[in-house]
């Protein structure tokens, strides 16, 4: 709802994925020995980009993944895309957060509890916003 909203006001949302290569730096002594080395692992990077005419807000966070397999990477990327537009944006969501759990531990959260009778929620209309201010304005 959020990237069509952005779209409607002209705003392109672009996710690029990229990654810092793992490297070894030696620390050296006044006389050029190696006296240690640091290990740097390496290390997924996910950025967001607001788009507006010639205008660019950048965000990028770091990807932290529990498994070294796809379905962690994806779903740390997937997890990370919402964080950011979401803190980009200023927006809230009242959607259980699991993907997040997953994406640190390999396993999904439990629903969270309610203190309604049922956890069936009524689908409100999504009347689409026609400016940034009525974007804004929405609760």
């Amino acid at each position: 709802m959020s990237r069509h909203a952005l779209n409607n006001e002209g705003i392109a949302v672009v996710f690029e994925t990229g990654f810092t290569p793992e490297r070894v730096e030696a620390k050296l002594d006044d006389e050029g020995k190696t006296v240690g080395k640091t290990h740097f692992p390496r290390q997924d990077i996910l950025a967001l980009k607001l788009i507006l005419g010639d205008q660019v807000l950048t965000s990028t966070s770091a990807l932290v993944c529990a498994k070294d397999n796809m379905q962690s990477r994806a779903s740390a990327q997937t997890y990370g895309m919402r964080q950011l537009l979401v803190s980009a944006v200023c927006i809230a969501t009242d959607e259980p957060d699991d993907d997040g759990n997953s994406a640190v531990s390999g396993e999904k959260a439990p629903a969270k509890a309610t203190s309604k009778r049922s956890n069936y929620r009524k689908a409100t209309p999504e009347i689409p916003a026609t400016t940034a201010d009525d974007f804004l304005a929405k609760p």
